[in-house]
């Protein structure tokens, strides 16, 4: 079978977060089940735009891409040549998969879809969800109500990657089927080179926080840095570290705020290799978004032996019922308590961690979400 894959942004523009890593992630995966895999996308990259050397190298990590000029208006990621691009490649495919809402991709694939006859998957990415809604919410409720609704009734599927998302898209009663699947992971084979811990001057028993993703309002940076400093008043030695890009939040003030700034650090945006390394030698990784879909990044640390804090805001109940870690109301004492009790005791964090590691390894690898989505594409074309 071939398959579109049409999204906003793509690999390598992971300033944007989890989407970006999880689509290319997919379409692996969909490879690896026999699935002819191609995207259509636009060079955004936040505030730049994807090299022109990925541009004409027309693929990326094997995946053939097809990167289009963004166009106006950019807000809403709209792309010159869009809608030859797609009557070009339909008649050429079986199925399109959609990924995100309020877009021009999104908007223009669905109705050429439908002139074209082609039937479509759409995986909202969390943009349905109450945190992402509450951006900007009246642009959206009239979005909503004037494209995405209908567009979204069209689909022949819709793709959900967590519990709370499927129950989401069930409150809506759109029509279409929907299909629960989560995102994956491809962890490294061998151990990561980087030493971090070395890096920072840390020794083994100096207790390693770690958030990693966007610098967003949503993701609640206040919390993790008073969660933070109830821990610190505790455990004098721990650190925190913050990884991701800037988005909407200015990592210099966050850190001033803090009691001792010389604690907390801003690393930026990490590669793939040193995010493998810094989730291998924390302590904890800690995750208190107002909202999320899936979240990337606790799927992440699991992945590394690494034990989670998380939220009852986020969609990590897994956590708590395979004791992978603490899944705790959203206020800095819980969140605090919870670190706090990883920190203490050595025997039960390796525990946490390696319950994590097994979920992973049976649930989340991209191979075995692959052939399920593989499965659901053969459903949707019989």
């Amino acid at each position: 079978m071939r398959a579109l894959h049409v999204t906003p942004y793509f690999a390598p523009a992971f300033r944007y977060g989890g989407p970006p890593q999880s689509i290319l992630g997919l379409c692996h995966g969909l490879r690896s089940a026999g699935i002819d895999v191609k995207v259509l996308t636009t060079t955004a990259d936040g505030d730049e735009e994807i090299s022109s050397d990925v541009v004409q190298r027309g693929e990326y990590e094997g995946i053939p891409v097809r990167y289009l000029p963004l166009g106006f208006p950019r807000r809403y990621f709209n792309a010159t040549g869009l809608s030859v691009a797609l009557r070009q490649a339909l008649p050429s495919v079986e199925l399109v998969h959609l990924h995100g809402l309020w877009s021009f991709p999104a908007w223009i694939a669905a109705w050429e879809c439908q002139r074209a006859g082609v039937p479509f998957v759409v995986s909202p990415r969390g943009m349905l969800d109450a945190g992402s809604l509450a951006h900007h919410r009246w642009r959206k409720q009239l979005g909503y109500w004037m494209w995405e609704r209908k567009y979204l009734r069209n689909a022949a599927l819709l793709h959900a990657t967590s519990f709370d998302e499927e129950e989401n898209l069930e409150r809506l009663s759109l029509g279409p089927r929907i299909v629960r699947l989560p995102n994956g992971v491809s962890p490294p084979s061998s151990a990561p080179s980087a030493r971090f811990r070395e890096r920072l001057g840390l020794t083994v028993d100096e207790g390693l926080v770690v958030f990693l993703g966007r610098l967003h309002p949503m993701k609640r940076l206040d919390l993790v840095l008073s969660a933070f400093e109830i821990v610190r008043a505790v455990k004098g030695n721990a650190r925190l570290i913050l990884a991701g890009p800037q988005d909407g939040l200015d990592a210099g003030e966050l850190i001033r705020q803090a009691t001792d700034p010389r604690a907390v650090e801003w690393i930026g945006t990490v590669t793939a290799d040193d995010k493998w390394a810094l989730l291998s030698e924390a302590d904890v990784l800690v995750s208190c978004s107002d909202s999320e879909s899936f979240g990337m990044s606790v799927v992440e640390a699991m992945a590394m032996g690494t034990p989670v804090v998380t939220t009852l805001t986020c969609p990590w109940k897994e956590v708590e019922i395979e004791q992978a870690g603490f899944w705790v109301p959203q206020s800095a004492e819980e969140i605090a308590e919870a670190i706090l009790k990883v920190l203490r005791s050595h025997a039960q964090a390796v525990a946490m961690g390696e319950r994590g590691r097994k979920l992973v390894g049976d649930r989340y690898r991209w191979s075995v979400i692959g052939r399920e989505m593989s499965a659901q594409y053969q459903r949707v074309v019989a």
